[in-house]
C-alpha cells in the first residue's frame, strides 16, 4: 500500500473532527465516512461490467482505503454500483466512456476516464452548461487537492463559471423582478431592499431540476454545486436563508 492510501483514514478523521456540524461542502452527505475497501473479486466483477480495467490508482484507492465515502463534492461514489452507470463522451472529448466517481451537484459529476489518450484523467461532466473537461490528472491528485484544501480550511476549487447554473440565472431573474417592482436600476438592489427581496425566499423556495444524464433522471432535483453553495453562503449575509435551496435527491447509483 502506498504512503498515501495508508494516511487517508486518518486524514479524513482529522477533517471530521475540525468540521463537528458538518457544514462544509458535501460533508452533510458523505459524513466523513469511507465505506469498507472492495475485495479483489470485487473489483474484478466491476472491471467485468465495465468492459475495461479501472486507472490503477482508483482500484488501488477502492482496494486499500475505501468503495466509496468521504472525497471530493458530495463524496466518492460507491464503485460496485456507479459501475453501472458508465458515461459515453460527447462529441470531440479525447475519451470514449467513463466512470463517474462523484456527485459534483447542480446535476454534474466527476468522470474517471476509463479508455484514448485521457485515460485515468478526471474531467467534470456538466454538458447541460456545454462544459466537459479535465479537473485533475488522476483521480489521486483529485482526491489529495480535497484533502489539501479542506485542512487549509480553503474552499474547493470551484469547476464551472460563475452564473452559469440554473440557480444562480433563478436568483439573478428573480432580483431583476425585485428591481423591476421597486423602480430601480438593474444590478442596483442592495441594502435594506435586497436583505427583503432575499428574505421572502424562505426554505426550499429554490427548486434545483437536472437534465438526464448517467446519475440523474430527467427533472430530478439536485443539489447545489458548489459555485452555487458558496453563492448562496455570499448572500446569507444579505439575509437569503442558506436553506432556501430545497434538498436533492441522491444520485441513482445511491438510491
Amino acid at each position: 500500500m502506498s504512503d498515501w492510501l495508508a494516511a487517508v483514514p486518518g486524514a479524513v478523521a482529522a477533517l471530521a473532527a475540525a468540521d463537528p456540524g458538518r457544514r462544509r461542502f458535501g460533508a452533510a452527505r458523505h459524513r466523513y465516512e469511507l465505506r469498507p475497501p472492495l475485495t479483489l473479486a470485487q473489483l474484478a466483477a466491476i472491471e467485468a461490467q465495465l468492459g475495461a480495467a479501472l486507472p490503477g490508482d482508483l482500484r488501488a484507492f477502492a482496494a486499500a482505503a475505501g468503495g466509496g465515502g468521504a472525497g471530493p463534492g458530495y463524496g466518492v461514489a460507491p464503485l460496485d454500483r456507479a459501475a453501472a452507470w458508465a458515461t459515453v463522451a460527447p462529441a470531440g472529448a479525447p475519451w470514449r466512456r467513463g466512470l463517474p466517481v462523484a456527485d459534483l451537484g447542480c446535476g454534474y459529476a466527476a468522470i474517471a476516464v476509463l479508455d484514448g489518450d485521457a485515460r485515468g484523467e478526471i474531467w467534470i461532466d456538466a454538458r447541460a452548461i456545454g462544459v466537459v473537461a479535465p479537473v485533475a490528472a488522476s483521480f489521486t491528485a483529485f482526491y489529495l487537492d480535497w484533502v489539501d484544501r479542506l485542512s487549509r480550511a480553503r474552499w474547493p476549487a470551484p469547476l464551472v463559471p460563475p452564473g452559469a447554473c440554473a440557480l444562480a440565472q433563478a436568483l439573478s431573474g428573480y432580483l431583476a423582478r425585485c428591481e423591476a417592482r421597486s423602480g430601480v436600476a438593474p444590478g442596483t438592489l442592495d441594502g435594506a431592499d435586497l436583505r427583503g427581496a432575499l428574505s421572502q425566499l424562505g426554505p426550499g423556495a429554490i427548486a434545483v431540476t437536472a437534465r438526464a444524464s448517467a446519475w440523474f433522471a430527467d427533472g430530478d432535483r439536485v443539489d447545489p454545486c458548489l459555485a452555487c453553495a458558496r453563492l448562496v453562503e455570499n448572500l446569507a449575509a444579505d439575509g437569503l436563508d442558506e436553506a432556501a435551496c430545497a434538498r436533492g435527491l441522491v444520485p441513482l447509483p445511491l438510491r
